[in-house]
């Protein structure tokens, strides 16, 4: 069985990286079963075996892989029905997805979701979270967080992801893959930390509750914030 290290909050069941969720949907699309490892920020330990210090990371059998698109590309390369990535095209498609993501996505959403973060992260992780993420940033958590700052970035970025689901349900087309699961990713992050910043009746909520629907039809309930 293949073994899924992820992080999680205080309560172990509390997931919300956007990378370990773009896994465990991969994981659902292949119909693989595997064993979910809990890991908080600061349990290193836990995966030092992979090389390095970040989930996810995938152990199967051997083989140790970490990163989300590489843990993709694995996947197809082991498991290769219900393929996520595909040919080069929807390849190529799910990587400018991705870049969009990280550009568009994660900065609107930071500034929405830091100081929930911390609040959901177990106690011995919030020293280490809130030095390491102030470091990055050279700024305090709190200036950070701009909630409204960050909901007029997201703005920029619901037209784009609308234009592609008005003309079809899933961004990989007629059913959902791996571009689907990365832009998912990021919307579980808002999601289990307890916000929703996106319009009920935009396309975007739609294929957002269809995803999640899947998902909680084979994994059950997600735990959220309060």
């Amino acid at each position: 069985m293949i073994e899924l290290y992820e992080l999680c909050g205080a309560n172990p069941a509390h997931l919300f990286s956007p990378f370990c969720w773009r896994v465990r949907m991969a994981l659902v699309h292949k119909g693989l079963s595997f064993r979910s490892n809990p890991t908080c920020f600061t349990d290193k330990e836990l995966i030092a075996f992979s090389g390095q210090g970040k989930v996810p990371v995938i152990r199967d059998g051997d083989t140790v892989v970490y990163d989300s698109l590489a843990i993709f590309a694995y996947l197809d390369s082991q498991y290769p029905e219900q393929p996520l990535l595909g040919d080069a095209v929807a390849s190529a498609r799910a990587k400018a997805i991705d870049a969009l993501c990280t550009s568009v996505l994660r900065g609107g959403l930071l500034k929405m979701v830091l100081l929930r973060v911390l609040q959901a992260s177990d106690p011995k992780d919030h020293a280490y979270f809130r030095s390491t993420r102030e470091a990055f940033f050279s700024d305090t958590l709190e200036n950070v967080d701009n909630p409204e700052q960050g909901q007029a970035l997201l703005e920029a970025a619901w037209p784009v992801l609308a234009a592609v689901l008005k003309t079809q349900p899933y961004f990989d087309g007629d059913e959902p893959a791996g571009a689907d699961y990365l832009v998912f990713g990021y919307f579980m992050w808002a999601y289990t930390l307890g916000i929703a910043p996106w319009q009920d009746n935009a396309p975007v909520n739609d294929w957002f509750n269809r995803l999640l629907n899947i998902y909680e039809a084979q994994r059950g309930t997600v735990v959220r914030t309060a």
